[in-house]
């Protein structure tokens, strides 16, 4: 497998003032396009050779996991990011509020995990297997992967990320990126999708689970079996449609 650059989904100049063009020249043309090439160079004539990125993460060391994990890294990262950000959905705040006590104390846990990092590295919004959401600091290529978490948001503070913009102020971009993230995106990542039966109208609340039917509260829809029937009609799980919030 040969592993490309990612399409953006927006123009190099469309993250300024907060992200120039410069930066992104050579953040995403430059850093990103060499971590790329270098992958593709060291896994070729391996068993990684045939890996997803997700694969080559989780099963490789040194070189190839540095070069892998920062491609995926970068690639989370600038997907992350929007130039038109829309309000926070109210189930993320809500979740936020949950695990951190509100929004704001969030984002002050998260910026004061991003500046306090000593070196390079990331710093992550996770959700564990019982979807709890946590902050997690990795140096140099860390990938919360490895630990068996679900990666939510990412802020990058390899200088590389800042330098030419904000020279050494990493808080100063710090401030900035929090003007620049895709909050529908990011949850997509974190919030359980409800489903409602087509025939009676009963909702699947994958936080409440469904008890009575032997469904844990925190279960997602998708990994309820598929011989499961809705508690008030009977119908099979293919009778439900999802919900948007």
């Amino acid at each position: 497998m040969t592993h490309t650059m990612p399409k953006l989904a927006y123009a190099q100049d469309a993250l300024a003032p907060y992200m120039s063009q410069e930066t992104m020249e050579f953040h995403y043309g430059k850093h990103l396009q060499t971590y790329i090439d270098n992958l593709n160079r060291l896994i070729q004539g391996t068993p990684f050779e045939k890996m997803s990125l997700e694969q080559i993460i989780l099963k490789s060391d040194g070189g190839i996991f540095n070069n892998a994990a920062q491609t995926w890294n970068h690639t989370f990262f600038f997907q992350t990011l929007t130039p038109t950000q829309p309000a926070m959905p109210a189930r993320l705040a809500e979740l936020l509020a949950r695990d951190f006590g509100s929004v704001d104390a969030f984002k002050e846990q998260f910026t004061k995990a991003a500046v306090g990092l000593f070196g390079s590295g990331w710093v992550w919004l996770v959700s564990d297997k019982q979807h709890k959401l946590s902050i997690v600091a990795e140096p140099n290529a860390g990938n919360p992967l490895t630990k068996g978490l679900k990666p939510i948001l990412v802020i990058d503070v390899w200088e590389h990320a800042y330098y030419i913009d904000y020279r050494n102020r990493r808080a100063a971009f710090v401030e900035a990126f929090w003007k620049l993230v895709d909050w529908n995106k990011v949850a997509e990542r974190c919030v359980m999708k409800r489903y409602e039966c087509t025939a009676c109208d009963y909702i699947y609340d994958p936080e409440k689970g469904s008890p009575e039917t032997g469904i844990a509260p925190g279960t997602p829809f998708e990994e309820i079996p598929d011989d499961w029937t809705c508690p008030i009609c009977g119908l099979y799980k293919d009778a439900f449609k999802p919900i948007d919030d």
